[in-house]
């Protein structure tokens, strides 16, 4: 299974794109689309999603469009990520209580423990501004 989804990847996509405009100048989901390269229905969808996360605002009208809510330094790449898709784990017996009677016993739970919380962190530390600035298109 892809730990980054295909919706997830797009998200990403137009939040940077989002992220590469001028401070409140509003990109359409048309615009969104095409410089994604993202169908136009699943641009609309993915962007309802960063919305209701609290990611982008959103203006309607012919000059409307979305603009970030936070500053893009304060937006990390876990906040898009859990935006469109679950929380990320890397076993069931991390998120699910329960699920594992050996958990006490075993000797890999700690590390993974670890692992899932290096990897949360190195996401969160990951901003929206670093993407923007690192974007080749």
């Amino acid at each position: 299974m892809d730990v980054i989804r295909r919706n997830t990847d797009y998200a990403i996509r137009a939040m940077i794109i989002v992220g590469q405009a001028r401070e409140g100048e509003p990109v359409s989901t048309r615009v969104i689309a095409e410089r994604g390269e993202i169908s136009y229905q699943l641009a609309c969808k993915i962007m309802q999603r960063l919305h209701g996360a609290g990611l982008v605002g959103s203006r309607m009208g012919p000059s409307g469009g979305f603009t970030l809510k936070k500053k893009s330094s304060a937006i990390s790449l876990l906040d898009i990520m859990e935006a469109v898709q679950p929380p990320l784990t890397l076993s069931r017996c991390l998120s699910v209580d329960g699920f594992c009677g050996l958990k006490k016993k075993c000797p890999v739970t700690g590390r993974m423990k670890k692992l899932q919380k290096h990897m949360m962190d190195y996401l969160s530390d990951i901003t929206l501004e670093d993407l923007v600035r690192d974007c080749r298109y």
